[in-house]
């Protein structure tokens, strides 16, 4: 399975790739999380972002998240490997390290869904910032 590192202040997060199906039902779930963002108004676009935000708390997105969780590792500024499959440990290590939370749940999105997407648009997604995608929508 293909695997990779991002690091954020020193620690070492590992993803690992999950098989196909696994990954295309947790994508078909964020999909559904999605419908309602996007409207469409000639040759304008939109994105709503309180739309999306709302669904950040619903049970379909905690799904995706514990999916994530489970194919990442790290490896702390100590040295110390972390597996955030197990929830005792994972709360452990973002009590200390809560900026990471989102970085890290943004990145599994971008690494196991981006792969699903047409070459062009993956390609110009995988290196954008939320900045640069929201700017992009609007």
């Amino acid at each position: 399975m293909q695997s990779t590192d991002f690091t954020i202040d020193d620690v070492v997060y590992t993803f690992t790739q999950a098989d196909f199906f696994k990954s295309n039902k947790y994508l078909k779930k964020l999909t559904a999380l999605l419908q309602g963002c996007f409207s469409f108004d000639g040759n304008k676009s939109g994105f709503d972002i309180g739309q999306l935000a709302s669904n950040i708390g619903s049970e379909q997105f905690a799904e995706i998240e514990k999916f994530i969780l489970d194919y990442v590792t790290a490896v702390d500024e100590n040295g110390k490997k972390v597996l955030f499959q197990k929830p005792q440990e994972a709360g452990e290590f973002f009590n200390t390290h809560r900026s990471h939370y989102y970085q890290v749940i943004i990145e599994g999105l971008k690494f196991h869904f981006l792969g699903f997407l047409p070459n062009g648009i993956a390609s110009k997604l995988s290196t954008a910032s939320l900045e640069t995608v929201a700017e992009t929508v609007m």
